[in-house]
């Protein structure tokens, strides 16, 4: 077996053994919040607010998992970092989502990959107090170190690396019975706007080449996590996290180019607006606005949908309103006092879209 294939058994084996452990966690922990149901039926209500229809939710597939353990949940805010000023959960399940992505996708994997998989489920499991899966954890590291040291010992003949095993499609893909939920109390029409969680995933000469199918598959995997955590989200927002990923807190043209041309080949949806979504969402049944971005998310960098959808509430709440006192409220959903040209297009835009999709007269 080749190092390649050593290392993604690894990886497979890690999540595997992680996925199998978070499970009764998360179900525990959440079990007063939402009465006696599955905590899938959670991210099942969330979902279908955001358009994301026709999913199976299987307690058993870590990328909901992950989910659980990095997204805000609706009124349920993030109980799974509650009390934790370093935001352990998040932040560790943040890295193991790139992972996953990549896995998902058949990437390649070399032993840094594997030990950090190996290392970052022990830290996981190790802080929900999960010591019996810590130290399986521990021992799956303990594995990458001897084929990597039995691979490098001098061999009579050359042993040809096999093709790596075609990797199943997780849970969480399409399902045609999927039921609705049922009655888990976390949804509205305008939420927090919340930042993707950084991770650091390389070094700024991996980016600066872009050469190995290993640093096109981060960036891939970058670019579809931030649009899961964020989408809708400008192009340019996009390519400036996979910059700080990659330790560069600017980014020359050439660099953002080379991030940028990676976005149509990761599996992300890109509307007219040039605006990236994540994969399975609706976007005309896409009814949220998410307030209060301030500086943080300018607002020529707000999608049109989300500022139709805020133009919508607005104007549920007081249908009087119209013209740039409109403007200036909707402004203000988004964290903003005062308006620029860019603002004031951005708007518009906004409007255009509402109206066309019959959303307002």
């Amino acid at each position: 077996m080749g190092e390649k294939t050593m290392s993604k058994h690894h990886v497979h084996a890690a999540l595997d053994l992680l996925s199998e452990r978070l499970d009764p966690f998360i179900q525990a922990s959440l079990q007063d919040q939402i009465l006696g149901l599955e905590w899938s039926s959670v991210l099942r209500e969330l979902d279908q607010m955001k358009g994301k229809e026709g999913w199976t939710y299987s307690r058993r597939d870590l990328s909901l998992q992950l989910r659980m353990l990095t997204e805000r949940l609706g009124a349920l805010g993030y109980p799974f970092d509650a009390g934790d000023r370093n935001r352990t959960l998040s932040s560790y399940g943040s890295v193991l989502r790139i992972i996953r992505n990549r896995l998902s996708h058949g990437g390649e994997f070399e032993v840094f990959d594997a030990l950090q998989a190996a290392d970052t489920v022990r830290t996981v499991l190790t802080h929900i107090g999960d010591t019996d899966g810590a130290d399986r954890a521990g021992e799956i590291r303990t594995a990458v170190i001897k084929d990597l040291l039995e691979a490098s010992e001098p061999e009579s003949e050359a042993v040809a690396d096999s093709d790596d095993e075609a990797v199943p499609v997780p849970a969480g893909s399409k399902s045609s019975n999927a039921e609705a939920g049922n009655g888990v109390d976390v949804l509205y029409g305008s939420v927090p706007w919340e930042s993707w969680t950084q991770v650091v995933v390389g070094e700024q000469e991996d980016l600066d080449s872009m050469r190995t199918v290993r640093v096109k598959e981060n960036v891939r995997s970058l670019i579809e996590d931030i649009a899961e955590a964020e989408g809708p989200v400008h192009q340019d927002r996009v390519a400036r996290l996979v910059g700080l990923a990659f330790g560069f807190s600017r980014l020359v043209p050439a660099r953002m180019r080379r991030i940028l041309n990676q976005i149509p080949r990761a599996s992300v949806d890109v509307d007219s607006y040039g605006f990236v979504w994540p994969k399975g969402i609706d976007h005309s049944r896409w009814l949220i606005h998410r307030t209060g971005t301030g500086s943080a998310r300018p607002f020529e960098q707000i999608a049109p949908t989300e500022i139709a959808n805020a133009i919508v509430a607005v104007i549920k709440d007081d249908p009087s309103v119209a013209g740039a006192d409109l403007r200036r409220r909707v402004l203000q959903q988004f964290g903003r006092k005062r308006s620029s040209k860019p603002a004031r297009e951005q708007f518009e835009l906004g409007l255009a879209y509402a109206k066309s999709s019959g959303r307002i007269q």
